[in-house]
């Protein structure tokens, strides 16, 4: 299964539970682009209480997918090859969006937020600044900063 749509799998079911989720990371960014990337894992955002007090039921509604929980403290849950990871709508607050700046999606009957390269660029801009990230994926995220500018260089002309 490609990562969309193994993206689209997950956002089905949180449909369900009335999650509209966000397509974050490295796919997030690939379709914002429209450029292939390497996707580790699919990076996907709830909102806040998924990730606090009704984490439960978002892991119960993950697992009832044949995912097993990888690492709790990373929201991040296994299949086979497959990874996907959650974190909070609030992980975009720190970039000051909310989910009204976003462009939702509809796909196969499936309801979702996606990023605009613009907005990608201004989240990967301010990763940067993180000093996890400085120690871990300094050298990926410039690398996708390049491509970003080089995106928008080229479609807004």
């Amino acid at each position: 299964m490609n990562n969309f749509q193994l993206f689209l799998e997950i956002a089905r079911h949180l449909n369900k539970i009335n999650i509209t989720p966000i397509l974050y990371g490295s796919l997030g960014l690939s379709i914002a682009i429209r450029t292939p990337l390497t996707i580790n894992d699919v990076d996907i955002l709830v909102p806040d209480e998924f990730i606090k007090e009704k984490w439960p039921e978002l892991m119960e509604e993950v697992t009832s997918l044949d995912f097993e929980l990888k690492d709790e403290k990373e929201h991040e849950f296994i299949r086979g090859a497959e990874t996907i990871a959650f974190a909070s709508y609030k992980t975009l607050e720190d970039v000051s969006f909310t989910t009204n700046d976003l462009q939702k999606t509809e796909e196969e009957n499936v309801s979702f937020y996606t990023l605009s390269p613009e907005q990608c660029l201004a989240v990967y801009q301010y990763c940067l600044k993180d000093s996890y990230r400085q120690d871990t994926k300094k050298k990926t995220d410039s690398e996708k900063i390049i491509l970003i500018e080089n995106y928008l260089k080229k479609n807004n002309n």
